[in-house]
């Protein structure tokens, strides 16, 4: 009997764990978006003469925001936080990990820079020649971290949808088409944006919709992978055709804004259905994936718990950021109003010495 029931341990296949939880999807969602804005804020500090001060500002002010916020969920994720000093006592530079570990505090930190510098130029007028270097420094490492991020997940072989050069790529557009909509959130009360960056999702959406037919259609393991999802799942053709409704209701939504100029609740749900689709696209690549069979025949099962590693964690690192963005803002508007205020009783005290 002890013979028969190792026989029938050694047949049956057991469940494999869940090994990346919902807090490395909010890391992925949120390090994209902020990385993308850091290269468009460059882009428009480099312009020269036809640099736009406001775009780049509010591009920064993103970046800002989900550059702090993405590492929190990441560092969640590693589960046991005290090990991140083992990046960079024992480097193993053949790995992505430990790229990202450099990657990712020199980006928080060169767009803190970037940041402070554009709040000086704002409130005291005050202009570094630095700004620039400063600007293309954050976005040498805003490439950086969108490669460590892609490649982290690409290089995986277990899971054959992973294994593809695609995967940065299409990280990269579905978080640039989110971009342009946050920005247009930000200035909502300044239609004269609305069509420039409504041209830049639609081009983000295009090549973003390109780039997926060519990763299904390839010649791959990958590309393999995901048309026998398609084709003998019935989950995989729900979800799927749940993305592709998203994505032409963005496209529509996005063309529109070329010719007429929406109301702020249309930008606002412009831009809630912008970030759901960013969102949505890693939580299939991230979580459903690895419901998919591994070492195994059979599915691994996965339901989204109400704690800290479940429905907690999405809706802590949204509230993060939404503080953040509070806080920055009522912090430039209290350092604006003080400045002010002491260069108004400057001029009065001059004007009655007078």
């Amino acid at each position: 009997m002890t013979e028969q029931a190792m026989l029938i341990q050694e047949v049956l296949a057991r469940p494999q764990e869940i090994t990346w939880l919902p807090w490395a999807v909010q890391y992925f969602f949120m390090i994209g978006i902020a990385a993308c804005a850091a290269l468009y804020a460059c882009w428009q500090r480099w312009r020269g003469d036809k640099r736009d001060a406001r775009l780049e500002m509010l591009a920064v002010f993103i970046s800002i925001t989900l550059g702090i916020a993405a590492p929190m969920a990441l560092t969640a994720d590693l589960h046991q936080t005290a090990r991140v000093w083992h990046f960079y006592a024992y480097p193993t530079p053949w790995s992505w990990m430990p790229w990202g570990a450099l990657f990712l505090p020199a980006f928080t930190g060169c767009i803190g820079l970037y940041f402070l510098a554009l709040v000086a130029d704002k409130i005291w007028h005050k202009q570094f020649k630095l700004t620039r270097w400063v600007a293309l420094g954050s976005a040498a490492f805003a490439i950086g971290l969108l490669l460590y991020t892609g490649r982290e997940v690409s290089v995986v072989r277990a899971h054959p949808i992973w294994f593809s050069y695609w995967i940065p790529v299409l990280l990269f557009f579905s978080a640039l088409q989110a971009l342009p909509a946050l920005m247009m959130l930000g200035a909502r009360r300044e239609p004269q944006y609305q069509a420039q960056l409504a041209r830049l999702q639609v081009v983000s959406l295009l090549l973003l919709a390109v780039c997926m037919g060519f990763w299904i259609a390839g010649d791959t393991i990958s590309g393999a992978a995901i048309r026998a999802q398609l084709r003998f799942g019935t989950t995989g053709w729900t979800l799927a055709m749940g993305e592709i409704v998203l994505w032409i209701a963005l496209m529509v939504l996005a063309v529109r804004l070329l010719t007429r100029r929406g109301s702020v609740a249309y930008i606002t749900v412009h831009a809630l259905l912008t970030l759901f689709l960013t969102w949505s696209l890693r939580w299939l690549l991230l979580m459903q994936v690895q419901t998919l069979p591994k070492y195994n025949v059979m599915h691994n099962p996965y339901s989204l718990p109400m704690g800290t590693d479940g429905i907690q964690a999405i809706i802590g690192t949204i509230g993060l950021w939404i503080a953040l963005v509070i806080i920055f803002r009522e912090g430039i508007r209290w350092v604006n109003n003080k400045v002010q205020n002491q260069q108004k009783v400057a001029q009065d005290g001059g004007v009655q010495h007078g």
